[in-house]
């Protein structure tokens, strides 16, 4: 796998070596990737002539930026404490970053968004009372966002997809290379088979098979997280509903919303979870049953009186710690 950034830095040779190897054992590194571009620009403006990894370069690549959450802190130290790891292998000296220094990411709890919310939601997202830069927005978002909570996929999952992914004769997403390097199928209902259809009829009839499904600028390029993150918290203000210390909706909680009302109804119609968890566990691509498990966790929170039955069940599943498409 080629490197998408080119490095100046004297530890050019070093960074390049190590992504190959990283590459070479399986893993993306994309992040890692782009976080070693930004550690060798810091390299080339500040240590312009040092070729040693020391203590002074990285606890300086180290220190917090304003505002930088927790997470993005340690993920710079954890990829650089695995590049000096690296360079300590290869006999050169490097000073790696002790894992006191890797703050605690805060732990988010998950938001489930009721039926009211969500119609309230897509009131606002297929009405077009948000604003947003470019025209295509107000084609990509209803469909999009209704693939995130009916189909449960991650946001990198649906931006990612490919025109050839997504099979409209047979009603099936192919999501390939996601979290853990897995892929899977995802089966759609027939409804939103048909929402999909209509939007490939309006923006891909002349689309070639790798370009992005979808896109807002071109189909070439695809949709920034970050884009998609801004203009959601516009659609939630715009939708009543606000932020708070208690409660921080997100894109992501589409799919805890999707797991929690599969389990509602797996709990509702007698289902044997025993069977039906292995299937919503293959069907969200979760690598573990852990990850599974910890929605019946958070079903027996919120909705005890649905899982009394199920005691004995939940007893031993539970760790410590989808539903139905909107039309327009």
């Amino acid at each position: 796998m080629a490197n998408k950034y080119i490095f100046n830095s004297p530890f050019k040779s070093d960074i390049q070596k190590f992504l190959d190897l990283k590459h070479s054992l399986g893993y993306k590194y994309a992040l890692e990737e782009i976080l070693l571009s930004q550690f060798d620009k810091m390299c080339i403006f500040k240590y312009p002539k040092e070729k040693v990894l020391t203590q002074i370069i990285a606890m300086d690549w180290a220190t917090a930026r304003k505002n930088e959450s927790n997470s993005s802190i340690g993920n710079r130290i954890v990829t650089i404490r695995e590049f000096a790891k690296y360079l300590n292998n290869t006999g050169k000296y490097a000073f790696v970053i002790p894992t006191t220094y890797i703050p605690k990411k805060k732990k988010y709890q998950s938001y489930i968004y009721t039926n009211f919310e969500l119609q309230r939601i897509f009131d606002v997202i297929d009405n077009k009372k948000f604003n947003c830069r470019y025209k295509n927005c107000y084609i990509v978002y209803p469909v999009l966002f209704r693939i995130l909570y009916c189909c449960g996929l991650r946001i990198s999952e649906a931006l990612h997809l490919k025109v050839k992914d997504v099979d409209l004769q047979n009603g099936i997403i192919y999501v390939y290379e996601s979290k853990n390097n897995t892929d899977r199928l995802v089966p759609i209902s027939e409804e939103l088979k048909n929402i999909c259809i209509k939007y490939f009829n309006k923006l891909h009839l002349s689309s070639a098979r790798n370009d992005f499904f979808f896109f807002t600028k071109d189909s070439q390029t695809q949709i920034g997280q970050s884009a998609i993150h801004t203009s959601f918290r516009k659609i939630l203000a715009l939708a009543g509903i606000e932020k708070s210390k208690l409660n921080n909706p997100r894109i992501h909680d589409f799919r805890h919303t999707f797991a929690i009302n599969c389990l509602k109804k797996f709990i509702s119609e007698n289902k044997d979870l025993n069977a039906y968890l292995p299937i919503l566990k293959t069907y969200m691509g979760h690598s573990k049953f852990k990850s599974t498990e910890y929605y019946l966790k958070l079903t027996n929170d919120m909705f005890p009186d649905i899982l009394l039955r199920f005691n004995s069940y939940i007893e031993d599943a539970i760790p410590d710690i989808g539903g139905e498409c909107y039309e327009k």
